[in-house]
């Protein structure tokens, strides 16, 4: 999203959201007050009326005010013509709802209904003058001016003429006055600030492209009406007025706050997202953070009004409501899934695809009406019920449609969720708990629902911390947080931010202490990051014989073309090679993982650094879990190495070059595994120990102590390949490499049946690669000793980066190597290796996938172009192996 439109997107997001809470905080008041000013029979006839006055409004808007918004361009011949239709349209349908409501008794069998609708229907005409003007400031998206002028209605019409009214004794009268005068200051202030022309203006030529969008919102607008109002007309019609006015109490008392914190955001997204519409990507990572965030506030909410539901109706409405409580607690749920599924409602109208919404808002209807008739033989509590159901199906239909126009991932669908539902259970449980706690207590009610607001909202912002809502925290620190520069820049606000991550790391400190043990828990404190550095402590003196340097540091270059991207490294200093005989170690056969017992000390040598200690490989868990129990002693007195299992790059230059080097410093050195290792360790160990290898090898279930240990430094930084492994490796298994013949067979490693980096399009890759002569291999499928034959005569090597490329260790001189990285991935490790070995070395990065573990897809024609100029194949002698 543009830096533009965002500011503006969040400046009137602020402006409505202030006017929309400072409404919400009048209505809460004004609701309490005239719920004990008035009848629930008073309510009802308004709420009869109101179904009839919706109907009518639909047709006496027509739609005008979203195709003026929705419009890419706009003149004033629009404005004017819009204008005039909006006038002739209130007229009418004022009229005809004037006439026409004496008829309406026969449906509501309430004639007080009558002289109700007939002053109500007044709002139509004003409706009808205002809409023009109302449309172009949200068009505009002066959210700041329109926010004031409904602030301000708000209070004369509601504060001084409603409730003035009542206390008058108007009864019903008070109702209408204060929503007719709040229609005619809204039109006023509306035109005062846009003073857009009133002349009459009626043109098909410009009429008919609104009338095109503006005629189908119309209709699904109208067929909205019915799905949101089918509640009152069936309960109004099957169980009369006093059943109307609890369920509209009810009803209200949800709908306000909840519809209050969507509506701020709603109102912007029309325009916002019809900015949009021609760039689907950044629309669709527009409309799943809108549902993320809002979903975050709604779901938390309504689950906690329907756990509050009892003091809630105590105290907003009176005891004379109490028949509303188990209504309160289903339409909390009902409103929630109705206020998301506007944000869907307004997607399609901003793509102009009403044909969907129709026909989905159409069958919405259908269904609803069937689940009402089916529900009514349960009364008020069935009929509520049904909504609920009508109104998962909608927001289901909604999600699944949207993935037709954005393509988002069933995944996306649920991660944008998934905060929310989490942080609701959780607001859920807590508040039930505080409400059974409360029963019979004789707590006052008042008492009960502040704390229950309390609970709910400190867990609400509390639950920010949690690391399942870290998209949560990330989207309002993006989105909201980031453009409060004011704010943030303030002393205080820092000072505030910091305090609060002290405290949490400390009690995260504590906590770890606690759950993880001392050793566990104080990392990386208690990670000695030398041996020989530290070998002179008192604790750690005993447990180290002797120490011996194997090969000096060393400076390493990697001569990569100019034009390489800086990410592709060119340096690396290699520290000293270093070897300890140590006594009475600890060790963890399945990681190699070795600390000391007593002191509480973990010896980073053995895995590298402390930031793979600290997690890299999941060694961490493993940490706790063996230092939880004592280890066994292990019944060898001469020296052990420990051949820990590691994936096959990291075990072929990590761990096979130090165990081949304890064999040279030992001849008798035994060798320490655990009881399951990848089939590669055994066959590298068979090609250097023979038949011997079962008389060599110790086998260990779990962590062991060990009288003696030979532990040989672990290169700190993975990914980096000493030379002197190279030169170990070489030596061992190929001790001809330096009068190898040049290689004769072209290579293409496939991933094609591994679960992670396979790309989508690689078996067309193969085929095109094994018409230009190359071996398809897998190298899951060949022993060690094949690998290094293979190798060892390859003059072409083409790869998805992957642990096979390893191999390339084996391979001749003029080698020409080509590595296909996956999309969004980088790892320079076989690049530096390639060149280190003196080969020649390309890559290509695949394009993006819709596939959940694929690479991306590769351009084959790219592959091929890279390839070398073939060459005719020659006769060689094989490399041998030990």
């Amino acid at each position: 999203m543009s830096q533009n439109l965002s500011s503006r997107i969040l400046h009137s997001i602020k402006w409505t959201t202030t006017a929309t809470f400072a409404i919400a905080a009048m209505q809460v008041g004004y609701s309490a007050l005239m719920s004990r000013l008035l009848t629930p029979a008073d309510f009802g006839l308004v709420g009869m009326a109101g179904v009839v006055l919706s109907f009518g409004s639909y047709f006496a808007q027509m739609g005008l005010e979203q195709a003026l918004i929705q419009r890419t361009e706009l003149s004033e011949d629009d404005v004017r013509v819009a204008f005039t239709v909006s006038v002739l349209l209130g007229i009418t349908c004022t009229t005809i709802l004037w006439f026409a409501a004496p008829i309406v008794p026969l449906y509501f069998k309430n004639p007080h209904v009558v002289p109700i609708l007939q002053v109500m229907a007044v709002s139509l005409l004003i409706t009808g003058l205002s809409a023009t003007a109302i449309s172009l400031l949200k068009r505009r998206m002066a959210f700041e001016t329109l926010s004031k002028i409904e602030v301000a209605s708000y209070i004369i019409a509601y504060g001084g003429v409603g409730l003035g009214m009542a206390f008058r004794g108007h009864g019903v009268w008070s109702l209408l006055g204060a929503t007719i005068t709040q229609g005619i200051l809204l039109g006023i202030l509306a035109y005062w600030n846009v003073r857009h022309s009133i002349r009459p203006l009626f043109s098909w030529n410009v009429f008919k492209p609104l009338f095109a969008f503006g005629g189908k919102v119309s209709v699904i607008s109208f067929l909205e009406f019915l799905g949101a109002n089918l509640d009152q007309l069936f309960i109004g019609r099957l169980l009369g007025v006093r059943m109307v006015g609890i369920y509209n109490r009810a009803f209200m008392l949800v709908y306000l706050p909840v519809h209050n914190m969507t509506t701020s955001i709603a109102r912007v997204l029309l325009p916002a997202f019809s900015t949009l519409q021609n760039d689907r990507k950044r629309l669709s990572q527009s409309y799943l953070t809108t549902l993320s965030l809002t979903s975050y506030v709604v779901l938390p909410t309504c689950v906690g009004i329907a756990t509050t539901a009892e003091p809630l109706v105590q105290v907003m409405l009176g005891d004379q409501w109490l028949e509303a409580i188990p209504i309160v607690k289903i339409v909390a749920f009902v409103v929630g899934l109705n206020m998301l599924s506007t944000f869907g409602g307004i997607l399609f109208e901003s793509l102009a695809d009403l044909n969907f919404k129709l026909a989905l808002q159409g069958g919405y209807v259908i269904i609803q009406a069937l689940l009402m008739i089916y529900a009514s033989r349960f009364g008020l509590v069935g009929l509520t019920g049904a909504m609920l159901l009508g109104e998962v199906l909608r927001h289901l239909a909604y999600l699944i449609a949207g993935r037709r126009l954005l393509s988002y991932t069933f995944f996306d669908i649920v991660s944008t969720y998934l905060p929310a539902t989490v942080t609701a259970l959780v607001v859920g449980l807590a508040s039930y708990g505080l409400t059974k706690a409360f029963a019979g207590s004789g707590v006052p009610a008042l008492v009960q629902l502040l704390a229950h607001i309390l609970l709910c909202g400190s867990l609400l912002i509390g639950m920010l911390t949690v690391g399942i809502n870290r998209p949560i925290r990330m989207q309002l620190d993006e989105h909201v947080l980031s453009k409060l520069s004011f704010l943030q820049q303030s002393r205080p606000f820092s000072q505030m931010r910091l305090s609060v991550a002290k405290v949490r790391v400390r009690l995260a400190q504590i906590l770890q202490r606690k759950l993880l043990g001392s050793m566990v828990g104080n990392l990386p404190g208690t990670a000695l990051r030398s041996l020989e550095e530290v070998c002179g402590w008192d604790d750690v003196r005993p447990h180290v014989r002797t120490m011996r340097t194997l090969s000096a540091p060393l400076t390493q270059h990697y001569s990569f073309p100019a034009h390489y991207p800086p990410y592709f490294r060119r340096n690396k200093a290699f520290e000293a090679r270093l070897a300890y005989w140590l006594r009475d170690v600890c060790v963890a056969p399945a990681n190699g993982l070795t600390w000391l017992p007593d002191a509480d000390y973990v010896l980073s040598e053995s895995i590298g650094d402390v930031r793979r200690l600290m997690g890299w490989g999941n060694i961490l868990p493993h940490l706790h879990l063996l230092h939880s129990r004592r280890p066994t002693p292990l019944d060898e007195q001469g020296l052990v190495v420990a051949a820990a299992p590691a994936p096959f790059f990291h075990w072929i230059f990590e761990t096979l070059p130090n165990l081949l080097t304890a064999l040279e410093l030992d001849p008798e050195v035994r060798i320490l595994l655990p009881a399951q290792y990848p089939t590669f360790v055994r066959q590298a160990l068979e090609l250097r120990l023979g038949d011997n290898f079962d008389q060599r090898v110790s086998i260990a279930e779990g962590p062991v102590r060990v009288p003696n240990l030979l532990l040989l430094q672990t290169e700190v930084d993975a990914g980096f390949v000493p030379p002197i492994a190279v030169d170990i490796l070489r030596n061992y298994y190929l001790p001809n490499h330096s009068s190898l013949p040049a290689g004769y067979r072209d290579v293409y490693i496939s991933r094609r049946y591994v679960p992670r980096r396979a790309m989508s399009n690689e078996a067309a890759l193969e085929e095109a690669l094994r018409k230009r002569g190359f071996e398809i291999i897998y190298s899951e499928h060949l022993s060690f000793a094949d690998q290094v034959k293979l190798f060892s005569q390859a003059r072409t090597v083409v790869a998805l980066h992957g642990a096979g490329m390893s191999n390339i260790v084996w391979a001749p001189a003029g080698l020409q190597v080509l590595e296909i990285f996956p999309n969004g991935y980088f790892n320079d490790c076989y690049a530096r290796l390639t060149v280190q070995l003196g080969h020649d070395y390309d890559y290509i990065t695949c394009g993006p996938s819709q596939g959940k573990t694929a690479s991306g897809t590769i351009s084959v024609a790219d592959v091929v172009d890279r390839l070398p100029v073939a060459q005719a194949p020659q006769a060689a002698g094989l490399a041998s192996a030990l």
